[in-house]
């Protein structure tokens, strides 16, 4: 009985997480987007660029959270849910080492430009 008790508060925990979770906006040249936005703009801005390339191979984080974050956002199956899920699941380190290595490749964050 414990056990499953436990099974379902984790459960409840992560569909709370994921629903709530949200990115960031990374904003270059005038243009602002959350990580994960399923816009062509966001896309073209992101992955056509090849800035988000760029900016994961800046980062502390793992090859395999690199690759599904790369993927989840600009692969053929592209998912701004799986990006919120994956951006909630790093820890707050990994999220501000990400920032900062958008930041370091000429994107501000969290600013929208009137």
């Amino acid at each position: 009985m414990k056990k499953e008790w436990l099974v379902g508060f984790a459960v409840i925990l992560a569909v709370t997480l994921g629903a709530c979770a949200s990115t960031f906006v990374a904003t270059k040249d005038g243009k602002g987007y959350y990580l994960g936005s399923s816009s062509n703009a966001a896309y073209k801005l992101f992955c056509e660029s090849g800035d988000l390339q760029k900016v994961l191979a800046a980062t502390q984080l793992s090859s395999e959270t690199k690759d599904k974050l790369y993927s989840s956002n600009c692969g053929p199956e592209r998912s701004k849910e799986r990006v919120k899920q994956i951006y909630a699941s790093i820890t707050p380190a990994q999220r501000k080492d990400l920032r900062l290595a958008f930041r370091n490749n000429g994107y501000d964050i969290n600013y929208l430009p009137c």
